[in-house]
C-alpha cells in the first residue's frame, strides 16, 4: 500500500462516526486500559492520536495512551485543551464511563464520553480473570 493510499484512508477514518465505530470496535479493551489507568493514576482521559495511525499486515494501528488530571504530561500539554473537556474529566463516573479524546489531523481534539453494558470495571476485571488462566 502507498503512502498516499495510507493517507487517504486514515484520513477517511477522520469523521465523529468513524471515531465512534473505531470506538465501539474496540471498546472492552479501551475499558479495561481505562480502568487500570483510573487505578494508577486517577482521573483522566484516554487520548487517541489519529496523526500517528498507520496501517500494516495486521491492520489499523492507532496510538492509544491515558493523561491523568495533575499528571506532568498534562501539564507539558498545557493542560486540557478546553474547559469544556477540563469538565468532563472532573465529572465523568470511571467505573460506568470513559473520556475519550481523539487527537484528529487538523490537530484539533474532539472529545467522547462512552459507556456500555460493559463497563469498564467489568471489562477490566473480565480480563484480569483471563490472564490468570
Amino acid at each position: 500500500m502507498s503512502n498516499n493510499d495510507v493517507s487517504e484512508k486514515i484520513k477517511a477514518l477522520d469523521t465523529p462516526d468513524m471515531h465512534q465505530t473505531f470506538l465501539r470496535s474496540q471498546w472492552e479493551e479501551f475499558a479495561a486500559f481505562g480502568w487500570a489507568s483510573f487505578l494508577k493514576e486517577g482521573r483522566g482521559a484516554i487520548v487517541i492520536n489519529l496523526k500517528r495511525a498507520s496501517f500494516d499486515a495486521s491492520g489499523l494501528q492507532m496510538p492509544a495512551f491515558y493523561v491523568a488530571e495533575g499528571s506532568q504530561s498534562l501539564a507539558r500539554q498545557g493542560g486540557w485543551p478546553s474547559e469544556e473537556i477540563a469538565q468532563v474529566v472532573s465529572e465523568y463516573d470511571p467505573e460506568l464511563e470513559v473520556v475519550f479524546l481523539v487527537w484528529r489531523l487538523d490537530d484539533e481534539m474532539i472529545h467522547y464520553i462512552a459507556m456500555d453494558e460493559i463497563t469498564p470495571r467489568l471489562s477490566y476485571e473480565a480480563k484480569q480473570a483471563g490472564s490468570k488462566k
